[in-house]
């Protein structure tokens, strides 16, 4: 059986050099365009003039939050939450004020709820 790896080089070795250097030039000047039309809509280049350092601790604070800053003191709420929505007794309360909900719409608006999918 050949791994998924073999496929994809074997695919690659069919395509022609040209074509992936021409996909590779047109998906990077894609992506330099989007990034000077995300940039125009910031408006970063004045808001770095006026207040630089509202950027740089914005920056930083972006960072502090990616890099899982507050992790270690949310992760017991994160936690207290998952184990109470798992509880079966929390999830048919749940269920149960969502069909009532769902019941109250329809009469009120006079036309059957559509129904659920399945999942």
């Amino acid at each position: 059986m050949a791994s998924k790896s073999e496929g994809i080089s074997g695919e690659l070795e069919a395509m022609d050099p040209a074509e992936i250097l021409k996909t590779v030039q047109a998906l990077r000047e894609q992506l330099v365009e989007g990034a000077a039309r995300l940039e125009e809509q910031l408006e970063l280049e004045r808001r770095m003039r006026e207040n630089p350092f509202a950027v740089l601790g914005i920056a930083a604070a972006a960072g502090f939050l990616l890099g899982g800053g507050l992790w270690p003191v949310l992760r017991p709420f994160a936690k207290a939450l998952v184990r109470g929505a798992s509880n079966p007794a929390n999830l048919m309360a749940l269920a149960a004020a969502f069909g009532a909900m769902r019941a109250s719409q329809a009469q009120e608006g006079d036309e059957p709820a559509p129904p659920m999918p399945p999942h």
